[in-house]
């Protein structure tokens, strides 16, 4: 039985909401960085972890009432497993990832802001018909858990 929790330097929610913070960031600076959406979802999927470790039907019920959970539970389970096919998942319907008629490199960062133009990257088309760009979702479960963390601390 080992004796510790957390990993590393994350240790609680709160370091775990500045690693979110972190790959929404990377997300931003490099919209077409599939790595930094991958760690983005993977790390927010499990923030329900972190808040309740012990408690499976708080998670669960978290989930059930929140459509960004649902979404992010989605997207991080597909890409961890390849294919998510747990029977909650029902809010992704597809995920397309695209490259623009731009490279990332054809604008200098200092004249653009890179996150300003959607080029590349994501884009997630929901169970109901909307598609969005993984970043506008990332954000919405960034607010969220931002939100969430400050009204329960």
């Amino acid at each position: 039985m080992s004796n510790y929790s957390g990993f590393a330097p994350l240790e609680n929610s709160g370091d775990l909401i500045k690693k979110m913070k972190y790959d929404l960031n990377r997300m931003k600076s490099e919209p077409s960085n599939s790595y930094a959406a991958f760690d983005f979802f993977v790390t927010t999927e499990h923030m329900l972890d972190w808040v309740f470790p012990s408690d499976k039907s708080q998670r669960t019920n978290m989930r059930q009432q929140n459509k960004i959970l649902q979404v992010v539970s989605h997207i991080a389970n597909g890409a961890k497993h390849f294919e998510a096919t747990s029977s909650h998942h029902t809010s992704v319907n597809d995920l397309k990832f695209s490259r623009g008629g731009f490279s990332g490199n054809s604008f200098s960062s200092d004249a653009f802001d890179p996150s300003s133009f959607q080029f590349s990257g994501l884009t997630v088309k929901l169970s109901d018909g909307q598609s969005k760009f993984a970043i506008d979702l990332a954000d919405e479960a960034y607010e969220f858990w931002c939100r969430y963390l400050s009204s329960h601390s």
